[in-house]
């Protein structure tokens, strides 16, 4: 099974779990846990736990319905199965589904996590707040249950019930869930994976704001716990981590159209990286840091690494 999420995601990062795996297995202390604050479809994170490279995964995301999602692929997986398996695939339940998920409030996990589910298997590129895949008159030349296939999708969930190990579910926003994550004594290997500067709106109805971006940035200056954080190709980004090591790499998206995108991929003190070959063949490159933003950041926020890294 050459991906496990059952969940579609525009850029999904199921391809970095070997890149992952091989950091982790890289470092000179063994990092048992590793966690997704924004987890989505956590594709990279299930692929570490499959491979046995962790033991607990830790899976959070502040939408509701992909958090009563993964809360029922991990209790209730035979009643999500059922419902794949039997659910009408048309107009009508996608106009029922939607109207559950944008109105979560006293759904049960089943219900709201199976509507959600049933929206990015159905929309177009997996948007949950896109139009269905054909359209709404269905005139395209993929129709509404183009990516809905029953068999397939009820053997990857039942494969997430089988994977070694633990996976743990909250519906925190992202920062209260890095404060909680903080207090863990044992490493913990964070990815985190925001939504887009440019188009997160769009794409995740729940972008940062800009202030968002840069609480988040104050925030894993000063985590205990290592991460590895990937954005858009943004002069922006820099800005905000501007003596972080720093890699440019490219990586198949499929919002909308299929094509290689080109994202930075940034890394915490202390956390060894002599890989760049990030994703199949492409080799990711370093990224000179800013040295104008670094002289206008306040010293609590600067992380000065980029003379460690090899080759620079």
């Amino acid at each position: 099974m050459r991906f496990i999420s059952p969940l579609r995601y525009p850029g999904g990062k199921a391809k970095l779990g070997p890149y992952f795996a091989r950091i982790l297995a890289s470092q000179p202390a063994t990092i048992e846990t590793y966690a997704e604050p924004y987890a989505g479809g956590v594709g990279a994170g299930l692929h570490l736990l499959a491979e046995g490279h962790i033991s607990h995964l830790m899976v959070n995301d502040l939408n509701p319905g992909i958090a009563a999602l993964w809360r029922c692929i991990i209790q209730q997986p035979d009643e999500i199965i059922e419902r794949i398996q039997s659910e009408d695939v048309s107009l009508d339940a996608w106009h029922r589904h939607r109207d559950v998920y944008l109105n979560p409030a006293d759904k049960s996990d089943l219900d709201l996590g199976f509507s959600t589910f049933f929206l990015n298997r159905c929309n177009r590129s997996g948007i949950l707040t896109a139009r269905p895949i054909g359209g709404l008159d269905q005139s395209g030349k993929w129709k509404i249950d183009a990516r809905f296939n029953r068999a397939e999708l009820a053997a990857r969930i039942r494969k997430i019930g089988s994977l070694p190990g633990s996976i743990s579910v909250s519906e925190k926003p992202a920062l209260d869930f890095l404060a909680a994550v903080s207090r863990r004594v044992k490493p913990v290997l964070l990815y985190v994976d925001p939504p887009y500067l440019v188009k997160g709106e769009e794409l995740y109805m729940s972008s940062h704001s800009w202030s968002d971006h840069e609480k988040l940035a104050e925030a894993l200056s000063k985590s205990r716990h290592p991460w590895i954080l990937t954005y858009d190709v943004d002069d922006r980004v820099r800005s905000l981590y501007p003596s972080n090591r720093c890699l440019r790499y490219s990586i198949s998206h499929t919002a909308q159209t299929q094509k290689v995108g080109r994202e930075f991929m940034l890394f915490s003190r202390g956390l060894r990286v002599d890989d760049v070959s990030v994703a199949s063949s492409r080799v990711g490159s370093w990224v000179e840091p800013d040295a104008q933003a670094m002289s206008t950041r306040t010293d609590s926020l600067q992380q000065p690494l980029f003379a460690d890294i090899p080759g620079a």
